[in-house]
């Protein structure tokens, strides 16, 4: 079953999007056509996924996904960050 989340992600400034959850991955999703190509489709498995931690832009929830290889992801979550840290432990993520 996939769940979606409001999110942005942080990177040189704040680009709003989505995140869809699913058994396999959490794959960033945005529309805008001035976000880098690499950021537009952006797929998170969740065997590569090292570790998630909560945080704070500002007044902001945020949650920072470090990756196996290095790469790190920082998305402010709207409407609740808990459910989306709950969201990925219950659909795979082992961390």
């Amino acid at each position: 079953m996939k769940k979606y989340f409001v999110v942005s992600l942080v990177k040189n400034g704040i680009l709003g999007g989505g995140i869809v959850a699913d058994a396999e991955a959490i794959t960033y999703h945005t529309g805008k056509l001035t976000v880098p190509e690499e950021y537009r489709n952006l797929v998170m498995k969740y065997e590569e996924i090292r570790e998630v931690k909560k945080g704070w832009l500002f007044i902001l929830p945020t949650v920072l996904v470090k990756m196996k290889n290095g790469n790190e992801y920082k998305f402010v979550v709207f409407f609740s960050r808990r459910r989306f840290i709950h969201c990925l432990k219950e659909c795979g993520l082992h961390s």
